[in-house]
């Protein structure tokens, strides 16, 4: 770009570069929304066409839906994975809140790599251990569970990222605030939280993607009494059996509920990230 920032005029330069921003964006993002929008195409696509996968010009049926929403528990596992996903996220945002403040402040760097640790632990690794334990105190195959599950997932997630952005807040802010005559509770209250709320939008927006999209941990310890939705689509990835539109059409059902959650909110998802990435 600097050979172009010589040889142009600034405001061709201008337009040569947004031009080459969006051609980059396009070509980074474009296969990700080819793949959903496949996926949502192929949900209204009969059976014995889905393995014809040239095939786009055909008569959309509504009965993959008809079939999932119908014979399955997809709408019942979708809240489901609401109550469980909602619930784990906010835990873990508490949690991962306050421990991100005493890491950020109080310079706890160990604590911080102890967290990392965990995150970086495959999630089958803990199923065993789980599935032993929940056996022995009843939380097998409950919500309440599958909620502490996730919080493996919730809780290291939000540490890391709202250290971030506790660090980005001055403590200078904090100071004054003592000054005034607030506890560190008070300062924190009043200071820290309004001034975090973006960051925290964008680290409860991801925690939820990942809390929602969890497989196998709901699968193992959910088993047939606590279903939650990508367990549900599981069921029909068998083409052997035949159902592939409906797979297609459960896969679907999962996913838009996500999109237009972070749909409503990408402007904060966005000022939030990039807060998150502001340095001092």
């Amino acid at each position: 770009m600097v050979t172009l920032r010589q040889l142009l005029p600034k405001k061709t330069h201008r337009i040569v570069e947004g031009l080459i921003t969006q051609l980059m964006m396009i070509a980074i993002v474009g296969p990700f929304f080819f793949i959903f929008f496949y996926m949502f195409w192929s949900s209204f696509k009969p059976d014995y066409l889905f393995f014809e996968p040239g095939v786009w010009s055909f008569e959309p049926i509504w009965d993959n839906y008809a079939e999932v929403i119908e014979n399955s528990d997809m709408v019942k596992n979708i809240g489901n994975s609401l109550f469980i996903s909602g619930f784990a996220t906010l835990i873990g945002l508490g949690c991962g809140l306050l421990t991100a403040y005493t890491v950020a402040r109080f310079n706890m760097q160990k604590l911080a790599m102890a967290i990392l640790l965990t995150r970086m632990i495959p999630y089958i690794t803990a199923l065993v251990p789980f599935w032993m334990v929940y056996k022995e105190v009843g939380l097998l195959n409950t919500y309440s569970g599958i909620i502490l599950a996730h919080l493996v997932i919730t809780i290291p997630f939000g540490v890391w990222i709202m250290i971030g952005f506790i660090e980005d807040i001055p403590k200078d802010l904090e100071e004054a605030a003592w000054i005034d005559g607030c506890s560190r509770a008070q300062a924190f209250v009043k200071v820290i939280l309004p001034l975090a709320t973006p960051g925290m939008v964008a680290t409860s927006i991801l925690c939820f993607i990942f809390s929602w999209n969890n497989f196998q941990l709901a699968l193992v310890l959910g088993g047939f009494d606590v279903t939650t939705a990508p367990v549900t689509v599981f069921k029909y990835a068998d083409p052997e059996a035949g159902g592939s539109g409906q797979m297609m059409a459960a896969a679907t059902m999962v996913t838009i509920p996500v999109f237009f959650i972070v749909l409503a909110i990408q402007k904060q998802l966005a000022s939030g990230l990039t807060m998150g990435g502001v340095s001092k």
